[in-house]
């Protein structure tokens, strides 16, 4: 055989393996599976996390509305599930050797179950949203103008003053050093027991329901920040700067191994969760719950609002 022909067979060979390669079918990418809480909001921000990936070609399996926090929990751990929104006050309930009492600081509440999540479990804690959904107290944003409340500040000098008050509030609240003793020692006032309705349960939408129709003289009552009824009920949430019960700031927390296959992942959803303030995300809840919104569709209208979706 001629030698000269050889470099012609070799690169003819090369060809045909190139063009081989190109045929054989590439390997499945693996979906992200998303889930969340089963309430509007977990519908909200779950869905909106799968439009943005979506966008992006990021295949996933929606599994929103998963199940309770403990299940969600469970599953994320096991490696059932990859992505899911949790709160970073809950952060003190996963971990027993942790300083529970840093979890009332957003910020080092954030840092310290990041780090330790990210230790021993290999999850990310993304960036969370501005908006605190936990136990506050509230009034009617009537009642708040007419007597200049704000804050947990303005309602203790209401107090201390001797104008009426009657709070409407679970019993765990009321004896939880982290609840109502936790306020009144922090703001400097105190409510007797016949200032006290004690429900057995935390059902706020009793509680709502009472501070409304003003039922046996209640005015204030215990609420959870980022509730939708509030802004249909023309509810006022009190500032706590004293940041009382912990922070529970909604959060995207993703498996590692997952952030290493779509390093996209990590700051995807920044600009979508840090534009969730607490009357945002009030309104957003309230359009599902209440107006019976799709979650999907109060989502995407939400996102192409903000400039973070185009379709």
């Amino acid at each position: 055989m001629n030698r000269k022909k050889y470099p012609i067979l070799l690169s003819v060979l090369l060809a045909a393996l190139v063009v081989l390669s190109a045929c054989s079918p590439k390997p499945p990418v693996t979906p992200v599976t998303v889930a969340t809480m089963v309430d509007s909001e977990g519908a909200i921000l779950g869905k909106g996390m799968i439009l943005l990936m979506e966008a992006k070609g990021i295949p996933v399996t929606d599994k929103v509305g998963f199940g309770t926090p403990d299940i969600l929990r469970k599953a994320l751990v096991a490696g059932e599930v990859d992505l899911v929104v949790d709160y970073t006050g809950s952060g003190q309930y996963y971990h027993e050797d942790l300083d529970t009492t840093v979890f009332n600081d957003p910020v080092k509440g954030y840092e310290l179950i990041r780090d330790t999540d990210r230790k021993r479990h290999d999850l990310v804690w993304l960036a969370p949203a501005k908006a605190n959904n936990t136990e506050a107290l509230a009034v009617l944003r009537s009642f708040g103008q007419e007597n200049g409340l704000r804050s947990m500040k303005d309602l203790a000098a209401y107090v201390n003053a001797g104008k009426p008050v009657k709070l409407i509030c679970a019993v765990g609240f009321a004896e939880n050093p982290l609840g109502l003793p936790g306020f009144e020692k922090a703001y400097g006032f105190k409510l007797r027991k016949d200032q006290l309705i004690l429900l057995e349960s935390g059902n706020t939408a009793q509680m709502l329901k009472a501070l409304v129709d003003g039922t046996d003289g209640v005015n204030v009552s215990l609420v959870y920040g980022t509730d939708g009824a509030l802004d249909k009920m023309n509810v006022l949430v009190l500032e706590d700067p004293a940041n009382v019960p912990p922070v529970y700031l909604p959060t995207p927390i993703l498996r590692g191994a997952v952030l290493e296959k779509h390093p996209a992942l990590k700051d995807l959803f920044t600009a979508f969760f840090e534009s969730l303030d607490l009357v945002t995300l009030q309104r957003l809840n309230a359009r599902v719950a209440f107006d019976g919104e799709d979650p999907k569709e109060v989502a995407r209208s939400y996102l192409k609002e903000r400039g973070l979706l185009k379709n």
